[in-house]
């Protein structure tokens, strides 16, 4: 039997059923076609984590994940930043 995958927007309508609205899991989950654990499960982790709880492969990225994907980030425009530098300061160098 092939694991059903459900998209971030699907978990975060359930989610919000029972945070916004007042439902009962076990309604929402019945009325959704999944299992009442695994809804409870993503109230949880939206809970926990917020937007940044539903990645797409089931499980939250931790804040060390997105610091790790900030850094990267950040590290790629400063180097892009510095070849830039690089060049400007070679063409100063030359002579006119």
């Amino acid at each position: 039997m092939v694991r059903k995958k459900y998209d971030k927007a699907f978990k975060i309508a359930a989610v919000m059923q029972i945070m916004d609205e007042g439902k009962k899991v076990s309604h929402v989950a019945k009325a959704l076609g999944i299992l009442p654990t695994m809804l409870s499960r993503w109230v949880y982790e939206y809970q926990t984590h917020g937007d940044e709880a539903f990645t797409g492969n089931g499980k939250p990225i931790a804040n060390k994940d997105l610091e790790i994907r900030r850094l990267q980030k950040r590290l790629e425009e400063l180097e892009r930043e510095n070849e830039i530098l690089k060049k400007f300061q070679a063409f100063l160098k030359e002579p006119e």
